[in-house]
């Protein structure tokens, strides 16, 4: 039996172009010979797109798949995990054999009862093994599955601005000085956001302002 490896990977990847990026992404996993195993997207007012996606390709076009994501958007972060599970599959595929043989013996048996009572305890046996077999064969068909075709999840993240993928000094304070600024104004437009939509509550609590001080504060007469 040859080794039995299951791959799993993990992409993390952003783009100002949302839609133009989601095509990339579904390109690639026709190119790849795939399908969409899952997808949630989540996007709330005012905020940017957010897509979840479970992608299964074929082994042999695994590492291929992984290179044309990547173009997809800015690749910000990438795991991959590798399991060997070769002994796990041949110890069910040995399980199997020796059921399958117990139950040829078993229905060799079930020709020869002389006896009712006899073939019905051979008949239960004969249940009891099948069950196994069928159980057995379930996990098998299993593994089977994952190691034929990888499982890739990928977050594709909307942004306004790209993460700088360079180590650079300069390219982190270019991104720290980018990032800064953006957090300014965003931070800016929730002020006036929030003053415009107060206003009424503003207003009133200036009124009672003034009158408080004119209560507390009355003018003297000359």
């Amino acid at each position: 039996t040859s080794t039995k490896l299951i791959y799993t990977a993990n992409l993390t990847i952003e783009s100002k172009d949302f839609d133009a990026a989601r095509t990339a992404l579904t390109d690639a996993v026709s190119a790849a010979g795939g399908y969409l195993e899952s997808s949630n997207e989540s996007s709330y007012t005012g905020s940017s797109r957010t897509l979840s996606l479970t992608i299964r390709v074929p082994q042999d076009n695994y590492a291929s798949f992984l290179e044309a994501a990547a173009q997809a958007g800015n690749l910000v972060d990438k795991s991959e995990q590798v399991q060997d599970v070769t002994t796990q599959y041949m110890d069910i595929e040995a399980r199997l054999s020796n059921l399958t043989a117990q139950r040829t013996r078993l229905q060799e048996l079930q020709a020869q009862a002389d006896t009712l009572a006899d073939l019905l305890e051979i008949e239960s046996s004969l249940s009891d093994v099948q069950y196994q077999i069928e159980s057995w064969q379930s996990q098998l068909d299993w593994y089977s599955n994952q190691v034929s075709c990888c499982t890739v999840y990928i977050t594709l993240n909307e942004v306004e601005t790209l993460t700088p993928t360079s180590t650079s000094f300069g390219a982190k304070l270019l991104a720290a000085l980018r990032n800064g600024w953006t957090g300014f104004v965003s931070g800016a437009q929730a002020v006036v956001v929030f003053l415009v939509g107060a206003w009424p509550a503003i207003l009133i609590g200036a009124v009672c302002g003034v009158i408080y001080y004119r209560v507390r504060h009355p003018r003297k007469k000359k």
